[in-house]
């Protein structure tokens, strides 16, 4: 962060604005590909030069899909909070993301990004130096494991998106009808795939929701789990600091900022909620060209070696390895 604060939110306002034409644009577009991708992987069964690439293409419009239901989770991609609503209850199924249970526990997340004190609102949990310290060898090795790249990338969100959030877990008011109406719409999706390419194509779906979970979990582990990342306690921490240091952007060209609505420029993402994706890349780069930000930004070979962050050193305040 290099501005005020005020600066930077006065800034970020110009660009929190809704545009419904190009919502129902890129909401359009995105189903279309998506409708396309997996009608050509589901065709081409057994000719695996064509259905491997298509089904990258469907992973990655699944992935797509998502974030347009996280902009409408925060009710930043239309205009009108029962469209938002609405649009992202019926996306669910695609994004494999139940919307109420999602919305309320994804608010959480931004209400204490970056708190020590509320690590349990994070998609990945953080240990301190101090808790490894005076952790027992029982605890070690479980947080050695959960905090292994197999688990937190290869199989921890495969199986949190196929199986888990399928599941009545979480607040009562928020597993009620939402999530009935949700796992109805995916036992229709997966029967419409069965009647279409039969159990190779139920396969297909399978490793089609495994690639979009592989991404869904490397990208918020890179923008929250990076070297020089900033955790604190409130109220010594502002909001501020804790958006605009407490997560990072992520430089993985332009191709990836279309497919994610340019969710890897997460630190103006978190200082301000309601800017939809689609106008969040402008926002930074005016911010930048203004000097109002500096952010950390991450490439995808930087991002990858993320991964031997374990620990939060508090002394330090910067991520660690594993102490020998």
């Amino acid at each position: 962060m290099v501005g005020t604060g005020s600066d930077i939110r006065a800034v970020a306002r110009q660009y929190a604005i809704s545009d419904n034409r190009r919502a129902w644009a890129e909401l359009a577009l995105t189903l279309t590909l998506y409708v396309v991708a997996a009608g050509v992987a589901l065709a081409s069964v057994g000719t695996w030069v064509i259905a491997l690439p298509a089904t990258v293409a469907w992973a990655a419009m699944t992935v797509r899909i998502y974030m347009i239901q996280h902009d409408c989770l925060h009710r930043s991609f239309f205009t009108s909070r029962k469209v938002n609503d609405l649009v992202g209850t019926l996306l669910s199924p695609l994004a494999m993301t139940p919307y109420q249970l999602t919305r309320y526990k994804h608010n959480l997340h931004h209400a204490h990004v970056s708190e020590l004190d509320r690590r349990d609102t994070f998609e990945i949990y953080v240990m301190t130096r101090g808790e490894w310290a005076a952790a027992g060898p029982w605890r070690r090795l479980g947080y050695r494991l959960y905090r292994s790249p197999v688990t937190l990338i290869l199989l921890g969100p495969f199986v949190v998106y196929l199986i888990l959030r399928r599941l009545p877990i979480g607040p009562r008011q928020h597993c009620g009808w939402d999530l009935v109406a949700h796992d109805a719409m995916v036992v229709a999706m997966l029967g419409v795939i069965w009647w279409a390419a039969g159990v190779p194509g139920l396969l297909i779906w399978v490793a089609m929701v495994w690639m979009a979970c592989v991404a869904g979990g490397l990208i918020p582990y890179v923008v929250h789990n990076f070297e020089h990342i900033h955790w604190g306690v409130k109220p010594e921490m502002d909001f501020e600091t804790a958006a605009l240091e407490g997560a990072s952007v992520l430089d993985w060209g332009r191709a990836f900022d279309w497919v994610t609505m340019n969710i890897g420029y997460h630190d103006l993402h978190h200082l301000n909620a309601r800017i939809p994706g689609y106008h969040l890349k402008a926002a930074h780069e005016a911010l930048e060209a203004q000097g109002l930000i500096q952010s950390e930004k991450i490439t995808f070979m930087k991002g990858l070696g993320c991964l031997r962050w374990k620990l939060y050193d508090e002394e330090r305040q910067r991520m660690i390895g594993f102490p020998a």
